[in-house]
């Protein structure tokens, strides 16, 4: 009888994942990308972003990257297209609606509100498809481990 092997989480690929992301937040965020908006929709008078800040910046997309690969390991998801399913409706419940809410209450340009949004469905996916390829990587290598040493001990 073949024993089911749950994915186990990889911290190292959890951290990679988790600043790499916000690499590509950055570049999202860059003039060659939606900087231009970003800037132009902000609250004036734009203020100069402090330096440490920057410091803590990468914090969300790691706390990000450890909740989504909690989830991944937990609905044991081996496949990036349920896994981009998954990350679609996660978005759109939490960061879209709270994205719709700044929009409609808050008085946020829509345009800065698409740039923010944009920029989580973009690192979400990224974060999701990367990690379920990476956890379930390892999961199926055991897999094919155990089915080998059956085959060789019958």
């Amino acid at each position: 009888m073949m024993t089911e092997t749950k994915i186990k989480i990889n911290y190292w690929a959890v951290i990679i994942t988790g600043l790499t992301a916000f690499i590509l937040s950055v570049l999202w965020y860059s003039p060659a990308l939606f900087g231009d908006i970003w800037e132009q929709y902000r609250h004036k008078p734009n203020p100069e972003i402090p330096a440490w800040t920057m410091v803590f910046a990468p914090l969300r997309e790691l706390i990000v990257a450890v909740v989504l690969a909690n989830l991944i390991v937990k609905l044991n998801l081996t496949d990036w297209k349920n896994t981009t399913r998954f990350i679609l409706l996660l978005w759109l419940a939490f960061h879209a609606v709270g994205m719709a809410g700044a929009i409609l209450w808050d008085n946020m340009q829509w345009q800065l509100g698409a740039v923010h949004a944009g920029d989580w469905l973009m690192k979400m996916l990224y974060m999701g498809i990367v990690l379920t390829k990476w956890l379930s990587r390892k999961s199926a290598k055991t897999q094919y481990r155990e089915v080998s040493a059956r085959m060789d001990n019958p």
